[in-house]
């Protein structure tokens, strides 16, 4: 983990922020070209296909519980699916990838708006769809991936009171 960034203040979300080191980098560079491979992502290159096959996977998993033989379990899904968001992110809106959380103990890699107003733990977005607690009104598992990536466009233009304001 890189030391702590020296601008985090109080006037951010959360008290730990640093930026990913080479071995994480290196591996979620990793993660997203093999994850791209293993769901057939038909236009790695462009965020909002990436979005809408994210959606669809999710879809797809929700519905059948099947996934690419490649990964052993939900939580690998996870880490895949979400790699690939925060990629679409990266891509299409210019927000990048940090860490995040209350500690260095406790945080969390996500992607953050290019203005730091913003971040999506993007591992754990897509967690809470497949495996936890994003339940619509109908009690199902709601998908909103697709919503999500659509909203994130252009969200600096209405900050909140504090950086680092976590969405998803």
């Amino acid at each position: 983990m890189s030391k702590l960034d020296k601008n985090v203040s109080e006037e951010n979300y959360y008290n730990y922020i640093s930026e990913l080191d080479d071995n994480t980098k290196d591996v979620l560079k990793e993660t997203i070209a093999t994850a791209s491979k293993s769901f057939s992502i038909s236009n790695p290159n462009d965020g909002k296909t990436i979005a809408s096959e994210v959606r669809i996977w999710i879809d797809k998993i929700l519905e059948t519980g099947t996934f690419p033989e490649e990964y052993e379990s939900l939580d690998e899904v996870c880490i895949a699916l979400g790699a690939l968001y925060g990629h679409s992110l990266d891509i299409s809106y210019g927000w990048s990838w940090e860490v995040f959380g209350k500690t260095e103990e406790d945080s969390m890699c996500g992607v953050v708006s290019p203005e730091k107003n913003f971040c999506n733990p993007s591992f754990n977005y897509i967690y809470s769809i497949l495996i936890g607690s994003n339940y619509g009104l109908d009690d199902k598992k709601e998908n909103t991936v697709l919503l999500s990536y659509n909203m994130m466009s252009d969200i600096d233009k209405k900050p909140m009171h504090l950086k680092y304001y976590p969405v998803l």
